[in-house]
């Protein structure tokens, strides 16, 4: 009977260190999502009180509201300009220093160097340096492009901040992927005859295809959350150009205190973020080669 009481008491102590990771997950994951639900389905007032059950009309509201249609545009088309742009220049990056030789230690370093800044700090250090009066790259370059005035340009910088910011985790996790592929196989290809983007494409690439995977799949999310730049830089400026879901969603629920409006946008961007990385993996079943 004793030892019976003892190995229950060892059981319930075992459950209870969860009980601080539940209560925290509850406070500010799963409490907070409910809650931002049951909003986006009711009309609040400025007090954050429900005052009544509206059903879907603040996402049909919604989805008529041509601000909210500029907002969802310019999401997907900071998506399709930064996931493929983050890819290419990580990939290049890992291809150039994945051999071992002397000094790679120092661009490695280099390389991942991003991952130590904030995303604020670094967001004003973009915005002094293309400064179109006082900004270093127009004087490198000769150019005389309001970056943050012409909305052809300003997505374009966020962009690039993005692509930086996103270098340091993503050059690790292919040069890794690729220092980890047989060399066997790569030497197996060279003997056949096959030159080194025929190797890559070939035999490197499908085998890192999973790592790929992760990294598409990870900035689908983070492009869907785009907020921090855009507040920092642009505040969504020139005339709405670069305006994101998020960016509206901050702006609605916190500056206007539309918390309605804010909460079904925050549905919304749930949503399309569900939707987006289950797309992801879908494609997994083709494109990505575990063996």
């Amino acid at each position: 009977m004793k030892g019976h009481h003892s190995s229950l008491r060892r059981t319930i102590s075992g459950y209870l260190y969860l009980v601080p990771a539940l209560v925290l997950a509850y406070l500010f994951s799963y409490r907070p999502f409910l809650k931002t639900i049951i909003n986006s389905v009711s009309l609040v007032n400025f007090s954050g009180k429900i005052v009544e059950f509206v059903g879907l009309d603040n996402f049909r509201h919604l989805f008529a509201d041509r601000n909210f249609q500029v907002s969802l545009v310019n999401t997907f088309r900071f998506a399709l300009l930064f996931i493929p742009l983050d890819l290419l220049f990580c990939m290049f990056c890992a291809l150039l220093v994945y051999r071992k030789r002397r000094f790679n230690g120092f661009n490695e370093t280099l390389f991942i160097m991003p991952m130590a800044v904030a995303m604020s700090s670094a967001a004003l250090v973009f915005k002094a340096l293309f400064n179109p009066t006082i900004g270093v790259v127009n004087h490198l370059f000769s150019l005389s492009i309001r970056w943050f005035d012409d909305p052809r340009w300003a997505m374009l910088t966020i962009v690039l901040l993005g692509v930086w910011m996103a270098m340091g985790l993503d050059f690790l996790l292919l040069l890794g992927a690729l220092r980890s592929v047989p060399k066997q196989l790569v030497e197996a290809a060279q003997i056949e005859g096959a030159g080194p983007v025929s190797t890559f494409l070939r035999v490197q690439l499908p085998l890192i295809s999973p790592t790929i995977l992760f990294i598409v799949t990870t900035r689908l999310r983070d492009s869907m959350l785009l907020g921090g730049p855009v507040m920092v830089m642009t505040a969504g400026g020139p005339f709405r150009s670069t305006q994101t879901l998020v960016y509206q969603m901050y702006v609605e629920g916190f500056v206007a205190g539309n918390y309605s409006k804010g909460s079904a946008i925050s549905v919304v961007v749930f949503a399309l973020t569900f939707l987006l990385v289950l797309l992801a993996f879908r494609f997994e079943r083709r494109g990505v080669f575990y063996q």
